[in-house]
Formats: structure tokens, sequence, C-alpha cells
């Protein structure tokens, strides 16, 4: 209690030195224990009448530089509020001048929070709140459906019909706030949305003509949908009505209907979210987050066909401008989930469009250390179609060719495949050149540990490959060591010492972007065995800890024929890359 009664004391006093936020703040941070009892001390301060709380956090600013963490500061506030007594418009320009200052953070919204429990713990507070808001919307408009949600727990269809009534209200920027808030009422559990709702809704449709208000129709529509599933029809009869109307707004809400709602979208809805997700631009970034979260969900489920129809759709229509790595999520699945992996690597390879085939690669893409194999999807491709066959695998090799297990379980799942012997021996070649001739340590082990588990004509086309690059290999150790063909030892040592200094200015340049590196002090040892280091902390004496230094090492195979044909080498995988198939 003394410690309660001096912090209230050192508030008091800095709320008559102007620094009450700073004194707010480090007593936040100074005790973590009491940070529970930290709101309520603040809040019985303005209710004995020591300080104006509300008007001290108003001027909280998130602009200036060098005061008090203001979403910290912020939080204070928000857990003190439900336990103010202070008028109501008071509390709205605080909220609203809290929430504004925080710009386009998500954490903006959770201030409202506070301002709907404040508003729950009075039945008259909301009532007066709307009186506000209708006469001055200019000023209080963004609270409206805050508003909404702590007055329909108190008495729904009284805030319903005020929001019907408000969604006709000749000052637009009402009508759209009161829009929004259908998609806010706090419905009793087993309560029908009325007819009325569905009416006000369908009649906005009709009259309005704005981007924001398609929008929100959009929104509260399926919110009501949410609630009540036997709505399914006219939800998305109304949704059908407004999305060609609207633009990046109401695309916006479509795709957060898409990302975050997928499970309990019903399928006519769906087909129609994603028929309209394609005219989103490729400069709007937060609704591709939503597009991305939403094709992600539909690869787990049911649906997966049409989430990966609208990703390879997309990224067709925008090659040159998006890649896959807008979609990280999307990726993510198709990277979890083996049997997805092999149909998209097979379907973007034989599509053949370089934007596709570049995703792959980055899909495929694994761990230093770790080696992806996947086999090809037997229903993308016809086992007599020699032509596609062989395509897939050049494709294969010209985006894998840097990841030569990779390339080589596509080469052996295509053999599998393949219903014709020529094709089956087309592909050994292929195994032998490039993939073979070029790395002649991880893929040689890996297609000799193969060939051992295949039978008939792919195991005697592998065995023809390993035996073809270990005849190439002996022939090359029989020819004589030439002096003049090798550098000298000086020029060894000082193409070593140019790698050494190239390295280390590169990984300099790299740590400059490590956030990990800002965040730690860095020690050089010259040598030893384990470091020591003494960690303080708990008011005891420091604690010995010894760390056992290790060594690592990274290994990197270079294609032989890097060095011996570069610019032969580049040409072939380029038109493997490049080239296309007609359909």
């Amino acid at each position: 209690m003394a410690d309660e009664q001096n912090r209230k004391e050192t508030l008091t006093t800095a709320s008559k030195t102007g620094s009450f936020l700073a004194a707010v703040y480090k007593a936040y941070l100074a005790e973590p224990e009491g940070r529970e009892s930290l709101h309520l001390e603040i809040a019985a301060l303005h209710n004995e009448g020591h300080v104006d709380v509300v008007a001290e956090f108003e001027k909280l600013s998130n602009k200036l530089s060098g005061g008090p963490d203001f979403f910290m500061t912020r939080h204070v506030f928000e857990k003190a509020l439900p336990d103010i007594n202070a008028p109501i418009d008071a509390v709205m320009r605080c909220v609203l001048q809290l929430h504004r200052d925080a710009g386009q953070d998500m954490a903006a919204g959770t201030i409202f929070n506070g301002y709907i429990d404040y508003c729950g713990k009075d039945a008259s507070r909301p009532l007066e709140a709307l009186k506000f808001i209708e006469a001055a919307p200019d000023q209080f408009a963004d609270i409206l459906p805050a508003t909404i949600v702590a007055g329909s727990r108190i008495d729904n269809p009284y805030y319903v019909a005020e929001v019907i009534r408000l969604s006709q209200h000749p000052e637009k920027t009402l009508r759209q706030r009161a829009l929004f808030s259908f998609s806010r009422v706090q419905w009793p559990k087993e309560a029908a949305v009325p007819d009325s709702a569905f009416s006000a809704l369908e009649a906005s449709a009709a009259s309005e003509a704005d981007d924001e208000s398609f929008a929100s129709i959009a929104r509260s529509a399926f919110a009501f949908y949410r609630h009540d599933k036997t709505t399914e029809s006219r939800v998305t009869a109304l949704i059908e009505g407004v999305l060609p109307k609207g633009n990046e707004y109401t695309l916006h809400a479509a795709s957060a209907i898409l990302g975050f709602e997928t499970k309990e979208i019903p399928s006519p809805l769906l087909d129609l979210l994603l028929t309209h997700m394609m005219r989103v631009k490729p400069t709007n970034g937060g609704t591709l987050n939503n597009i991305d979260y939403g094709i992600a969900h539909l690869l787990k489920g049911e649906d997966a066909e049409k989430g990966l129809r609208l990703l390879e759709e997309f990224l067709l229509m925008h090659a040159g401008t998006l890649t896959i790595k807008v979609f990280d999520s999307a990726a993510g699945e198709i990277r979890r989930d083996k049997a997805l992996l092999s149909k998209v690597m097979t379907r973007w390879l034989l599509n053949g469009a370089r934007v596709l085939c570049e995703s792959v690669h980055e899909i495929g893409g694994t761990p230093l250390g770790e080696d992806l194999v996947v086999d090809v999807d037997a229903a993308e491709l016809q086992p007599a179609d020699a032509a596609r066959i062989i395509f897939v695998a050049r494709k294969a090799i010209g985006y894998f060719f840097v990841k030569p297990i990779t390339a080589a379980g596509l080469l052996i799942s295509l053999m599998r495949l393949a219903a014709e012997d020529k094709v089956i021996e087309h592909l050994g070649e292929l195994m032998f050149d490039p993939l073979l001739l070029n790395y002649t340590g991880s893929a040689y082990e890996y297609v000799e540990a193969q060939a051992k588990k295949e039978s008939g004509e792919v195991k005697e086309t592998l065995d023809k490959a390993l035996a073809s690059i270990a005849d190439y290999l002996e022939t090359l150790r029989e020819v004589p060591t030439l002096a003049a063909l090798h550098p000298g030892q000086a020029h060894r040592e000082a193409y070593r010492r140019y790698m050494s200094e190239s390295t280390a200015a590169s990984m300099k340049e790299a740590e400059k972007k490590s956030v990990f590196l800002n965040l730690v002090t860095r020690s050089t040892l010259l040598y030893g065995r384990k470091s020591i280091n003494y960690v303080h902390g708990g008011g005891g004496p420091p604690q010995r800890t010894e760390f056992p230094l290790t060594s690592h090492s990274v290994q990197m195979e270079i294609p032989r024929m890097e060095n011996i044909d570069e610019h032969g080498l580049n040409y072939m995988l380029r038109v493997f890359r490049a080239e296309r198939i007609s359909t």
C-alpha cells in the first residue's frame, strides 16, 4: 500500500509539472510486478479529482521523439479507461486522438477496446455518444462502430434500429460509418438478422456510389452470414452487386473475407471472390497479403485447386511485376505438402512461363545442406507424351541445375513415368550431360544409390549414365599433367588473398544489415578451446558459464564446366529455361 501511495503522489506531482505521461511510462517500466495495479491507481487519481487523466493522455503523441513510448503509455490508458468516470465527449475526443496518432500501425484500433468497456459500464454513455456523433460527424464519426458494439451488447434492437437510421443519414461520412457498423453489431446467440437490416444494406447498395461504402456493405453482409448461415443466397447476391462497382476499398474488404474467413465462405461466394481478386493491383500490398493468406488456407482444404489456380493466374497476369515472394504464406504451404509440391512443380515446369518456373525454383529452395527430392506428379503428365516429358526434364535442369540432386530426382521420376524406351534413353543422356558431367560428387552418389533401388529399363539407363561418367573421369586421369596449363604458386596465393579479402568485405556489408548483430556485443578470440563468460543477475554472485568452441564448415560443389566451357554451359541453361512447348 505504501508503494502504491508513493506512486500516486509521484504521478500527482508530475501532473502539476507537466510530466505526467513520462511519469506513467517510467512507472510502467520500473515495476513489472506493479503493472496490474497501475491502471487502477491512475483511474483513482482521476475519480478523486487529483488529475484529469483524460486530458493528460490526450496530449500523448506518436510524433515526438525522445518522449515516452506511445503504444506502451497508451496501453495504460486503455486499461484504465473502463474505471474512469469522465464526460463521454471528453473520452471520445481522447480516444480518437490516440487512435489517429497511431497511424497505420496494426495496434491502432486496440484503444477502442477500452472505450467499449467504458461505455458498457453505464447504459447512458453509448446513448450520449450517439448524440454527439450525429451532432458533429466530422469530429466523432470514426467512433460510431465502437459505440454500436457497446450499445448493441446492452440493447440490440434499439442500436440496430439506430444503425439502420444512420445508414440513410444526409451526411455521407456518417452513412459510411453506419454501413461499416452493421459488421460490428453484437447479436444475441439465437437472434436472427432482421429483414430491416438486410433491406437497409440493399438500399444503400443501390443508392451509394463511393468505394468506401461498397466496401462496408460487403463486410457487413458477410458478418450477417457469419451470424446466420441461412442468409447465404441473400448475402451472396448483395456482395455480387457491390463488387463490380467497387474499386480498391471494396476489393480490400473482399480480400479480408477471403484471407481471414476462408473456412466460413460458402462455395458460390468463394468463386465470386476469387474471380474479382484478379482485379487487384500489384501495388496494393495489404490486399495482396490478404489474398496470400486466403490462398494458403485454401491449399490446406478441399478447395486447394481453386487456390492454386488463383495463384498461378495472378502470377501470369503480373509477370515481371510480382514474384512468388509476395505470396510467401502460400509458398510455405506448398513446400510443407510433398504431394502438392510435386503437383505444382510438374504443372508449372510444364507450363514453361518464366515467372512460374522461377516460382518453382523459389518454392523448392531448401536451407543450406538439405537436398530436396521430389517426384513429378503423374496426373499432370501423360506417359505417352514424349515431347512434354523431355520438355519438363530440360526445364528441371535449367532451373534446378545448381541443385543437382533435385534435378536428378526429377529426371529419375520422369524415367519411371515414360512409356517409350527412346524417351528413357534421352533422359539418361541428360542425366549424364549436363548433370553427372558437372557434378561428380553429390549427384553421382545420389544417382548411384538410386540405381540400386530401381529396376528394368530405368536401372539400366542409370547404370549406363554412371558407367559413362566413370569412363570420362578415367580418361581424364590418363591425360598427363601439363605445367603450362596450371597457374604458378605465386598466382594461386595471390588469388587466394583476393578471394579472402573479397569475402571479408562481403561479410562486413552483410553484417551491417543484420538485426541480430545490432543487439549483441562481439568478441574476437585468437586462440582457445572454449569461451568463458560471467552472467550477472538476481543480486547474487555472477555465474560462470563456459561455451566449448567447435568448428563448422560449408561445402559447395562447383559445376565442372564452369571452368572448362563457362559460356557454353550458360548458353545451354538459358536455352533450357527459355524454350516453350506448343499446347
